[in-house]
């Protein structure tokens, strides 16, 4: 590929390790002197550098710091919310309604907890939805008020689900989203780790992220760069013109790329990037 025009980097696997994230189940992890270099160029050089993430906006504007990012567009919650660094605030988002899933998750297995994002404030969660991770919390409320409320995500959790590990989804919330039979037409499901599945909106992915941030800076998508190392990436790369699997993805993720980088220990965002920007 000839220099972007457009990059665009995952979080989670990406640019930090696993569990440095708005799930974390540790501390939030910080990325490396390295990428933070790496990112830095790109911009010295006029290109924009943007976030496409699965995370909350909250959650993704904590690592957008980290790396140095104050202007430009981060893709959150699987492609459901733009929000725009410079000017503060959430410039686009898709909404759904989440009282039909949240009817079926429940009836397909009674231990399933929800929350909901809220704006840009936090999670709205049922008492049983475990807060056993780094992140912001807006309130507790009952199921009923939770399922009325309009929002970009709903987050179903089962207890006892598998950690994640090198972009497998958890078993426990694959067969849960299964048996709940959401329809494609209402809702997109994303399968995670830990007992969690999110239920977005539907034809709402990475990839709608990604080309509304291409939009903004008047980039085509076959002069964007993206990097991810996870099943909810491959509608993004699918897009792209150049996309990078992170070296510790999974054959399917690696199989969707143009290119394999080294892993995220190794600073593999940064040696692709060191190709055209120094």
């Amino acid at each position: 590929m000839k220099k972007p025009g457009l990059v665009i980097v995952d979080l989670d696997g990406t640019v930090v390790a696993h569990g440095a994230g708005d799930t974390s189940l540790t501390a939030a992890a910080e990325p490396s002197p390295a990428v933070i270099e790496a990112l830095a160029a790109v911009q010295a050089a006029g290109v924009p550098v943007a976030i496409a993430t699965g995370r909350a906006i909250w959650g993704a504007l904590r690592t957008a710091r980290s790396l140095g990012l104050t202007r430009g567009l981060i893709s959150a919650a699987h492609g459901a919310v733009t929000y725009d660094l410079a000017a503060g605030a959430v410039v686009d988002s898709h909404m759904i309604d989440p009282s039909l899933a949240v009817k079926s998750l429940a009836a397909a297995d009674v231990r399933t907890a929800f929350a909901v994002e809220l704006g840009t404030v936090g999670w709205r969660h049922t008492a049983d939805f475990a807060r056993d991770f780094h992140s912001d919390w807006a309130d507790v409320v009952d199921v009923a008020t939770l399922a009325a409320t309009s929002t970009p995500r709903l987050a179903a959790r089962l207890p006892g689900g598998s950690r994640y590990g090198a972009g497998l989804r958890c078993p426990l919330a694959g067969k849960l989203a299964n048996d709940a039979a959401l329809d494609p037409g209402m809702y997109c499901v994303e399968v995670g780790f830990n007992g969690w599945i999110d239920i977005g909106p539907a034809g709402v992915t990475k990839a709608t992220g990604a080309e509304a941030i291409a939009r903004h800076h008047g980039v085509s998508a076959a002069d964007t760069v993206v990097f991810g190392d996870a099943a909810n990436d491959l509608p993004m790369f699918g897009w792209a013109g150049h996309a990078v699997a992170m070296g510790q993805a999974v054959d399917e993720v690696k199989a969707a790329a143009h290119e394999v980088a080294p892993a995220v220990g190794d600073d593999g965002v940064a040696t692709v990037l060191r190709r055209w920007f120094r």
